[in-house]
């Protein structure tokens, strides 16, 4: 399959109505298609595709409201939405106060995001197309190393 480029830093993005922008200053760590219920659900589509990257390279402007939410594996995730508009544009996992979770539709150029690896295919929906070089995995990962190194075979170092 043929992916196209990651392009250079940064990468940028906001909310539908323009009142928080932010910034990415890192190469992501992964392109990752998570397939639950929670995400079609915040989504409204049939899964949220996200790029997964260092939290310190993140800086944003513009109100925010944040929603905890506690997975069944009882791990908790703040969702962060525009406080005027609502969209979700990124995640920040408790128990990975490093890293951060972008919702790449938010993003200003999301043509390049091709997810390498793909979570909780067993609730996928009909017709979404799963790469063959990606990783799948039928549940979430119990290490997200194993999507990091997913997008290192395809993408290298």
């Amino acid at each position: 399959m043929h992916r196209p480029a990651i392009p250079p830093q940064p990468h940028t993005g906001g909310c539908l109505c323009g009142a928080v922008r932010y910034r990415f200053d890192a190469r992501p760590w992964a392109v990752n298609a998570c397939h639950c219920m929670d995400c079609k659900k915040l989504t409204g589509a049939t899964n949220l595709l996200m790029i997964l990257g260092p939290r310190e390279a993140f800086t944003h402007d513009g109100a925010t409201a944040r929603y905890r939410k506690r997975a069944d594996s009882g791990n908790e995730v703040d969702i962060v939405r525009c406080a005027a508009c609502g969209v979700r544009l990124w995640h920040e996992p408790a128990t990975a106060p490093q890293l951060v979770i972008v919702a790449v539709g938010t993003l200003d150029d999301p043509s390049w995001a091709i997810p390498t690896s793909h979570i909780f295919t067993r609730s996928v929906s009909a017709g979404v197309v799963i790469q063959d070089d990606a990783l799948v995995l039928r549940d979430g990962p119990t290490d997200r190393r194993a999507l990091f190194e997913a997008f290192d075979r395809i993408y290298g170092r």
